[in-house]
């Protein structure tokens, strides 16, 4: 493929993956202005000006995410490669490790989704962005421990989500939410791709292509994240104080621009600081370590630009256009109880389409069809893992509505999720548990939990409790969906498998058939 057709399928794909949620907004406005402006006159959810704003982020993020994955591939995915291969190469185990650490902080560190979440939670961010950090480091050590050891990946997931659950009855249960929407924001669009990127290293080193040790170090660490914010959340007695800023759309042209513009100068810093410190420590380690060819380095630099205008595009245009039109809907759909069908229609719709726009989703979908050569399709995960987030979101507003605890849903998911584990091949858990990580991925962070936020911050209800949660059922439900394909996967081959066996079981097979001995044989053949 030429590198002009290849970046035209880039944007293609783009295009396809964030017109759909475009869509439902448009045909929304076009409904609630046109058609039904009489059941929508005492709430009118978006105005003209918004509306226009929003257009304009929709065009931005094609064009950022397209950028993106473009970029990425060059730089973030070959980064984590090359580290990856080259660590499991070292002999000095401790070297390995305090490598892995300090990558794995600085990584986190730099997240977008993280800052954005931070933001919200009414809590020192430093504090929180720190400890999720440390979280991420140390378990991304024991996802390389593991591959070192080969301990199986199923108990490692038993034992600290076990410990996760212990830990929750020590802190408020307010901020309980919170806590596990720390570990679904972590794999985000910065660190997805290197994590992948990492494991696929250490699997084509230590284990060959298509090593279970590809996947699983996404999962472990997006379980890091909630007990560091738990321990932090019980030393601390953190409740959660302050309610999560509201989101508010210009009304005027001039208040459009001042708002593109103040959004993209944010977001080239924001992206300034995630992307300049992982390019930093991958030039310091190259030279030192490992001096892979100089084509190879401009290759990664130019890909870390590209990824870097991408990003700035792409998180702009989610500040000034698809957080807050999200958070107004939801806040409009919120207001009278009449509304509930209607916002359960769109919570399911914005799901759907919100994976859809997920940059990392594509990026670890793809990796899952190589992985496996073939045998698993990439839009059939893709498919599979946007129905099962886009029930998630009905759920969550089901939840919000009722007012019942996040843990009715968490509980039974995690348990369901585990005895499956022992039911699938090793691949299929750790595939599932990545694939709910990378799910809950900036536009989940960014358009649906504003929504979701919105909506229970109308009735007055409290966000901790009633809001936030989302990304928590968002990161839980392809756990089940994609072993759940694994299992019938498997009972499929098993199946086929005898029915082969049977096909060549001939009508006379009960004779007895007497092999000579080679010895036994004489010479002259009797």
């Amino acid at each position: 493929m030429s590198k002009g057709a290849y970046w035209l399928s880039k944007f293609l794909e783009s295009l396809l993956s964030a017109a759909p949620i475009a869509a439902v907004i448009i045909v929304f406005y076009l409904l609630q202005t046109f058609a039904f402006s009489d059941q929508f006159s005492d709430i009118y959810i978006i105005s003209l000006p918004e509306f226009l704003t929003f257009l304009v982020a929709v065009i931005s993020i094609i064009i950022g995410m397209g950028l993106f994955n473009v970029g990425t591939e060059q730089s973030m995915t070959e980064i984590g490669r090359i580290i990856g291969s080259s660590l499991m190469k070292k002999k000095n185990l401790f070297f390995v490790l305090t490598m892995t650490f300090l990558l794995g902080v600085l990584v986190t560190v730099a997240e977008p989704d993280l800052s954005v979440l931070s933001s919200q939670i009414g809590v020192n961010r430093i504090v929180i962005i720190l400890s999720i950090g440390l979280g991420v480091g140390l378990f991304l050590v024991i996802g390389v421990a593991r591959t070192f050891s080969k301990k199986n990946l199923n108990m490692l997931f038993l034992a600290f989500y076990g410990l996760t659950f212990m830990l929750i009855y020590l802190i408020n249960p307010r901020f309980l939410p919170v806590c596990f929407d720390a570990g679904g924001v972590t794999t985000g669009p910065v660190t997805v791709p290197f994590l992948l990127g990492f494991g696929l290293g250490l699997a084509a080193t230590h284990g060959g292509k298509n090593s279970e040790d590809a996947f699983g170090l996404t999962a472990l660490c997006s379980v890091g994240p909630i007990i560091a914010v738990v321990i932090i959340s019980w030393i601390m007695g953190l409740t959660g104080t302050e309610l999560p800023e509201t989101y508010v759309m210009p009304s005027t042209s001039g208040d459009v621009l001042t708002k593109v513009g103040h959004s993209l100068l944010e977001s080239s810093r924001s992206v300034a600081i995630s992307v300049g410190p992982i390019l930093g420590f991958f030039l310091i380690y190259e030279f030192i370590f490992v001096r892979v060819p100089w084509k190879t380095v401009v290759r990664i630099v130019l890909g870390m630009l590209v990824t870097y205008v991408g990003l700035v595009l792409f998180l702009s245009a989610v500040d000034y256009g698809f957080m807050p039109i999200a958070s107004k809907v939801g806040q409009g759909f919120g207001s009278d109880p009449k509304f509930l069908p209607v916002a359960i229609v769109m919570g399911l719709l914005f799901g759907v389409f919100g994976v859809l726009a997920e940059p990392a989703v594509h990026v670890l979908v793809q990796q899952i069809e190589d992985v496996t050569e073939g045998a698993i399709k990439k839009h059939t995960v893709l498919y599979i893992l946007a129905g099962s987030i886009g029930v998630a979101v009905v759920m969550a507003i089901i939840r919000s509505y009722f007012e019942f605890d996040v843990m009715y849903y968490l509980i039974p998911g995690y348990i369901i999720a585990f005895a499956l584990s022992f039911f699938v091949r090793p691949i299929y858990t750790a595939m599932a548990f990545d694939s709910g990580g990378v799910a809950s991925g900036p536009m989940t962070s960014t358009f649906v939990l504003p929504f979701c936020i919105g909506f229970a911050y109308s009735q007055g209800k409290d966000v901790y409790l009633y809001g936030f949660g989302l990304v928590a059922l968002v990161a839980m439900m392809p756990l089940i969906v994609l072993q759940a394909l694994g299992l019938v996967g498997g009972i499929k081959q098993s199946m086929a498998l005898a029915r082969a066996r049977k096909r060549i079981v001939e009508e006379n097979d009960d004779q007895v058939i007497h092999f000579a001995i080679e010895s036994e044989v004489k010479p002259d053949g009797k």
